[in-house]
């Protein structure tokens, strides 16, 4: 009866010692399950904040003319010319605010010029538009500074207009210009109104 109590014991032994080291292993298991897990989320929680921290790529315009603080303005996308008018601290009393369009979205090396009341651009040969109106840009003839007065037109463009000219014997249409890079569709719209070829 003796030996028949001790071999129990030892059988309840070994069964606790047994869910012991089971339930221990289970544990740990489940420990490298979550720190997998953690570790997974805070990696993407990294990138994601990797993905917000990008800069926006740097946006400059010249605002020139009738302005309070005319000057250059960093700009963001998405941004329109009264934005930008804000930042030079806005209009002058002479200032012709009925001739720009404040909706515009501003992009990289764009100048937004600010007429006078009753001024008028002038060609680069100095003659009047006809009956009386502005006068347009003759672009096989225009200096950068002309150039420049021309919406969406920055230094760079105007600088790769006048080459384009140089090495194709001057434009002969003013369609031309999409031809250049950087000038498509809709910026060739703002300015066909505005150019002349001669």
């Amino acid at each position: 009866m003796k030996w028949l109590s001790e071999k129990r014991l030892i059988i309840l032994l070994c069964a606790a010692l047994a869910v012991f080291i089971g339930y221990h292993f289970v544990s740990k298991a489940n420990e490298t399950a979550a720190g997998i897990e953690l570790g997974e989320l805070a990696d993407a929680g990294m990138e994601e904040a990797q993905v917000k921290q990008e800069p926006e790529p740097d946006i400059y315009v010249d605002v020139k003319g009738a302005v309070k603080a005319p000057g250059l303005y960093e700009a963001k996308q998405g941004e329109r010319v009264m934005d930008i008018i804000e930042r030079a601290n806005g209009f002058t009393n002479e200032a012709d605010e009925n001739v720009i369009n404040l909706a515009e979205r501003v992009e990289d090396e764009m100048i937004v010029y600010i007429p006078k009341l009753g001024e008028e651009l002038k060609s680069v040969n100095g003659d009047a538009g006809q009956n009386g109106d502005t006068a347009l840009v003759n672009i096989n003839e225009a200096n950068s500074s002309q150039l420049l007065t021309l919406p969406g037109i920055g230094e760079a463009k105007a600088s790769a207009i006048m080459d384009y000219r140089e090495q194709n014997g001057g434009f002969k249409d003013a369609a031309e210009l999409k031809e250049i890079s950087g000038i498509g569709e809709k910026t060739f719209e703002k300015l066909k109104e505005l150019i002349t070829v001669k």
